[in-house]
């Protein structure tokens, strides 16, 4: 290193990672390019900093960044070469951008001259992401690429979180630059603005009145600190909660206000719920197409909408559109509330009583030899509370969420995007998120699995010890459901498939393995599993004819 002017020059490259280390990123996933060397070599000199995993393929790289981030609140960085590293990789950065999580993706590019010259890999990568990602830095100078990479952490966690991507074209990394600045992480979460309180004033006002209010919380609402906000809140209201997709873990699923997930499938007790409900408020969700029923699922104005973010508010026409954080919108309505009316409370009940009947495991009818409510059931009963359940995309995925019920905060993985092959990648992430030896289950599809699989031998080679559960029923399940439906039982194409020997594809990668042919071998299966040190596969083969846990309605897969 050289010295100027009292400041510490050093490559640019290495100095973008002395700023990400000083903002707090510890983590980081990558598949290694030519372009981002000096980067590359700054990561290995501070390992004491940050822990760098080299993944098989840079949409691994990204979904394990997007399951770090879901149970930290804080971004995982990724390190890919420009185009076809940094297409591989969008899968993980939309799925990050739709679930409103954190993350940082730095992108090897050319040098800069060739900028706009078509040369070799190049794509534009504003027109590529912009849709997928809060915002593309693209710099001008080498200070400045280290200055972005500073802001993009920032951004990434400002407000509704999600994906930053910062181009890094490959002569910036070499240059010299300036490295002594203070790049320490600031608090950009703001107090209730005045009009904010004001509207809290009228919304609780609203709800003293309400008979039969109902809550539907979303991912933002899934964070500790929003968690018990929203527990209080439903106290104080005496009213059901409602999960968002895929946010099942919002609040502990034995706490008598939970009162289900809102899955793909409608469900009846639920859709009777909404319809007699007098009052909604909508905690942290963006009312995603499946929570929202393809933005049906509120049909009057008696509603209020929290969220930390201006676009999403202005998507829908609450009567009460509070821009904030869950936790401090909540907490300023609770201090505000009287205690629930007795009619509250036997709404409340109703609601509560009605979902424990119809996750009651063994409640829906198998055809073949595996019940996979008594998988989720039993899988329940083996693991601690704090451990990690991962569902993949795939309609497989629908017998967990119906039948395992969550409890403690920050113990659902996955991807609303129903990005399938999220879960092998993502049960990495979040292993390295908890960093406390709780056990991290990736269920996923023979499907999902084929997409990532392969990052397994990542986790053997890192010795993270994650258990992976194939499900394999040979069949796009949801894809072919539709497909017979329509165009009836013979005209199946394209989606019955051909599974590997998942048994030996584990032990090649270097993990154990187990295969589960009914329901009775499971529990000692999983157990087995558990007390592995190191990376196991569990293969279940089920019966296609058992794709999701429903019926026959619309959209039923």
């Amino acid at each position: 290193m050289l010295k100027q002017n009292g400041g510490i020059l050093m490559e640019a490259g290495a100095a973008l990672v002395e700023a990400i280390t000083d903002a707090g990123i510890d983590v980081a996933f990558t598949v290694p390019g030519e372009s981002f060397l000096p980067a590359l070599e700054a990561m290995r000199t501070n390992k004491d900093k940050i822990r760098v995993i080299s993944v098989r393929q840079e949409g691994g790289g990204s979904l394990a960044a997007h399951g770090f981030g879901q149970l930290t609140g804080r971004p995982a960085a990724v390190f890919v070469s420009r185009g076809p590293g940094a297409t591989n990789a969008s899968i993980g950065l939309h799925a990050a951008y739709q679930d409103s999580i954190p993350l940082v993706m730095f992108v090897g590019h050319v040098r800069s001259h060739m900028i706009g010259r078509e040369a070799f890999q190049e794509i534009d990568h504003r027109t590529t992401f912009e849709s997928m990602s809060k915002a593309v830095f693209i710099p001008s100078t080498p200070k400045e690429m280290v200055a972005m990479a500073k802001e993009a952490i920032d951004l990434s966690m400002d407000k509704r979180p999600g994906p930053v991507v910062v181009v890094m074209p490959r002569d910036f990394g070499d240059a010299k630059v300036d490295g002594s600045a203070n790049n320490k992480i600031q608090n950009l979460q703001p107090e209730l603005s005045k009009e904010t309180q004001y509207k809290c004033d009228q919304l609780a006002d609203a709800l003293k009145k309400s008979k039969t209010p109902l809550i539907i919380a979303g991912e933002l609402a899934r964070q500790k600190e929003n968690r018990n906000a929203l527990k209080e809140f439903a106290h104080k209201l005496g009213a059901p909660v409602l999960a968002a997709y895929r946010c099942q873990d919002v609040i502990d699923n034995h706490d008598k206000h939970y009162a289900g997930h809102l899955e793909i499938n409608h469900v009846s007790y639920q859709e009777q719920l909404i319809k007699d409900a007098d009052f909604i408020v909508v905690a942290g969700s963006r009312l995603d197409g499946i929570t929202s029923r393809e933005e049906t699922i509120i049909n009057d104005d008696a509603w209020a909408h929290i969220y930390n973010d201006e676009t999403v508010l202005e998507r829908f026409d609450a009567r009460f559109k509070l821009k904030a954080s869950v936790s401090s919108a909540l907490y300023c309505l609770t201090e505000k509330l009287n205690e629930p009316r007795q009619d509250n409370l036997a709404w409340r009940d109703q609601a509560h009583k009605s979902f424990n009947n119809f996750s009651a495991p063994g409640s829906y009818p198998v055809a073949g030899n595996v019940d996979m409510s008594l998988i989720a059931d039993q899988a329940r009963k083996l693991l601690p509370d704090n451990a990690i359940i991962i569902t993949d995309g795939g309609s497989y995925a629908r017998w967990i969420h119906r039948f395992f019920k969550f409890k403690a905060p920050l113990t659902q993985g996955g991807s609303a995007s129903g990005a399938m092959g999220a879960a092998v990648p993502g049960s990495i992430g979040a292993f390295l998120a908890t960093n406390d030896k709780r056990p991290v289950i990736a269920f996923c599809g023979d499907g999902g699995f084929m997409m990532t699989g392969q990052e397994l031998s990542t986790a053997v080679r890192e010795n993270i010890p994650v258990k992976i559960v194939v499900c394999d029923n040979n069949v796009h399940g949801s894809i072919i459901k539709g497909q017979l439906d329509k165009y009836g039982a013979a005209n199946a194409f394209a989606t019955v498939m051909g599974s590997p020997d998942f048994i030996k594809l584990a032990e090649g990668y270097g993990a154990a393995a187990w295969k589960v042919e009914d329901t009775e071998t499971w529990s000692n299966a999983l157990t087995q599993a558990l007390e592995h040190d190191g990376p196991a596969l569990i293969h279940i083969k089920f019966d296609p004819k058992d794709i999701a846990p429903y019926g026959n309605e619309k959209d039923a897969v």
